[in-house]
């Protein structure tokens, strides 16, 4: 096995400002809405090369001769963001397992109690997309270990730190994947650490990539005039912050801001620079931020910033070309493809290549379709009623930003297996006409509903839309037959995203998979029988159950899901020298902890009734003790109560 490249200062940062001063992008990010839309032409593109430069699942630097953990973790949630290629997700999994030492900390230059908090960070976030169980990943419980990272006290609470005898590279960008990554865990650090990065924005909107070098000082938020602007740091920044569950005021705040400030910043041509160090407009730093715009629905923005990546992504190339079999890739800037259609990709280039397309491919999502070719009608013309817009001509995955009557700003649209795209609105409540466009890249396709009441016909000159076909026949789909569908097991965090694992299939058999948040999305079998599939979880307390439906039958799955709750605590009579607290709420075997000041008092799971009871012991010398209960999601279910010391 190769080593990893020796790491050195810049290298803990994974890429730092002095790497992008070299015209290196920085880290990929992990973030965009609609997981469970098909990906477009161009983002599909962009994950297949990528896959290409894997070698037994790692990405391997014939430069400098070293196995490159943290960008083969970059394309994995990479893939995962745009959809289609889990097989290879799992592939980096599987190859990842046993490299996960070499990347986040020096085992392989002897040093292996050496940590790298942002490294632990990021590949928990990987863990978590790709299925694997973040709590015994490549020999570690990286919960726990991001947990050991976190300052715990003082004005730097909830900042991450290196553990190097000295020496701490912590970022933004591990902060921000530790924000998300313990959120989803449910820890209860997540809240400081997130605190802590939200500390990173500057007035004017973009976060800063370096904390205060002195974490001891009173002040470790920005300063601005000292600190520059920053475009991959803010995208990536939103990207991970939108991924948090059960997300606070103060996080949408912060998001909305930073959002504004990409939005002012973006060129008329649609692309972005990265800093004072990059001023020049970039493929990495457009594609975060068009990931980052899409996560608040800025259309419009997002598309224009995806195509202005893509008039330069390449394309096929003739046999004999020096871009021949590059089909996908993305340049770092117009100067490195027109570079390339001399030379090609070399053995010095690659690595900027790779670094660029990891970065920008999940922008890519949002690359519109041509509106030119739609043909638009709608069903429903009652005032306030619900009506639905059907879009015929347009391609699989294609966007279109939607606009009209109803409607805050723009809402994204896509067009789906059934190469239909639907939309539904709810039309005005007065009478009159009501126009919606769909915009896409080349211009815009208008309809027109005549919002009338009942008693009166509704006048339209558009024809009347075609029955939808029904997206995969019966005798096209693959027999169920020894197929197993596995949802995960005990309990999951409400809006959460988790692995559906089809196993026992024929390779390359179709199916229809159901359930909440799939609309009966149809799925195809890797070459080992097996596929993976991630869905978001509803956002309430349920049972999450999902079909997949094949020729002959289906069959299903189902995962306990639990939503925010507050759980009601009480303080019961004294048994002796202990107190008697109990915990309502609960659901049916969920995990309970009781704390005083932070530390565990008493920890069991809910009985059927959803309660939980514990004799515990309550600190003396105090009049009131404040014990606080916390489920198996602190971040949503918990519950206090004050308690007079006898």
């Amino acid at each position: 096995m190769k080593l990893s490249a020796p790491r050195t200062a810049l290298s803990g940062l994974a890429l730092t400002v002095a790497a992008t001063a070299l015209a290196q992008p920085l880290l990929a990010p992990a973030a965009q809405a609609a997981p469970d839309a098909p990906a477009t032409g161009s983002a599909r593109a962009g994950t297949g090369w990528l896959a290409t430069q894997l070698t037994n699942g790692v990405i391997h630097n014939d430069q400098y001769d070293f196995d490159d953990y943290g960008l083969t973790v970059d394309i994995g949630i990479s893939m995962d963001e745009v959809g289609g290629d889990q097989a290879l997700v799992r592939q980096i999994r599987q190859a990842m397992a046993s490299r996960v030492d070499s990347y986040v900390s020096d085992v392989d230059y002897g040093s292996p109690d050496n940590l790298y908090s942002g490294s632990l960070a990021k590949v928990l976030v990987f863990a978590q997309v790709s299925g694997a169980n973040p709590r015994a990943y490549g020999g570690y419980d990286l919960v726990a270990q991001v947990e050991d990272r976190v300052t715990t006290s003082g004005p730097s609470r909830g900042r991450l730190a290196d553990r190097l005898g000295g020496a701490d590279y912590a970022n933004s960008f591990g902060q921000a994947f530790a924000a998300r990554g313990l959120a989803v865990a449910g820890s209860p650090r997540a809240a400081d650490v997130t605190d802590f990065l939200l500390k990173q924005q500057c007035s004017a909107g973009f976060f800063r990539i370096f904390f205060n070098s002195d974490p001891s000082a009173p002040d470790q938020g920005c300063a601005d005039g000292r600190d520059g602007i920053d475009t991959d740091t803010t995208a990536l920044v939103v990207s991970q912050l939108a991924k948090i569950p059960a997300r606070s005021q103060q996080v949408d705040t912060a998001i909305a801001k930073a959002v504004d400030w990409l939005a002012s910043t973006q060129r008329a041509d649609g692309s972005f620079v990265g800093s004072d160090f990059t001023p020049d407009p970039n493929t990495n730093s457009t594609g975060l931020a068009a990931t980052a715009l899409a996560t608040t629905g800025r259309c419009e923005e997002a598309g224009r910033a995806a195509e202005w990546v893509s008039s330069l992504q390449v394309g096929a190339e003739p046999a004999g070309s020096p871009l021949a079999g590059e089909e996908g890739a993305l340049p770092y800037s117009a100067d490195t493809l027109a570079a390339a259609r001399t030379s090609g990709i070399t053995v010095e280039t690659r690595d900027q290549w790779r670094r660029a397309t990891v970065q920008a491919v999940a922008g890519l999502a949002s690359v519109r379709g041509s509106a030119s070719s739609l043909t638009v009608t709608s069903t429903g013309s009652a005032p306030g009623a619900t009506a639905t817009l059907t879009a015929t001509g347009g391609a699989l995955g294609d966007r279109f930003c939607l606009t009209g009557p109803g409607i805050a700003g723009s809402r994204t649209v896509v067009v789906g297996a059934d190469r239909v795209l639907d939309a539904t609105v709810t039309l005005p409540a007065v009478a009159g006409p009501a126009t919606y466009t769909l915009t896409g890249r080349d211009g815009a396709a208008t309809h027109t509903v005549d919002v009338r009441p009942a008693a009166q016909p509704a006048q339209t000159a558009q024809p009347q839309p075609a029955q939808p076909q029904p997206a995969q026949p019966d005798a096209a789909r693959g027999s169920v037959a020894g197929v197993r569908l596995v949802a995960p097991g005990g309990f999951r965090a409400a809006g959460s995203r988790v692995a559906l694992e089809v196993l026992g299939a024929v390779p390359g058999a179709r199916f229809v998979l159901r359930g909440p948040g799939v609309a009966d999305t149809t799925v195809v079998a890797a070459s080992d029988g097996a596929l993976t599939r991630m869905v978001t979880l509803p956002k309430a307390t349920t049972t999450a159950a999902y079909v997949l439906v094949g020729a002959d039958g289906e069959v299903s799955g189902r995962t306990r899901v639990l939503g925010k709750r507050t759980l009601k605590v009480s303080a019961l009579a004294a048994d002796g020298p202990r107190t008697r607290v109990l915990v309502r709420r609960l659901a049916d075997g969920e995990k309970v902890r009781l704390l005083v000041g932070g530390r565990t008092i008493a920890k069991g799971r809910a009985n059927a009734k959803g309660r939980f009871i514990a004799r515990v012991a309550l600190p003396d010398g105090r009049a009131k003790v404040r014990v606080r209960a916390v489920g198996q999601f602190p971040a949503l279910r918990s519950g206090s109560t004050s308690v007079t010391s006898r």
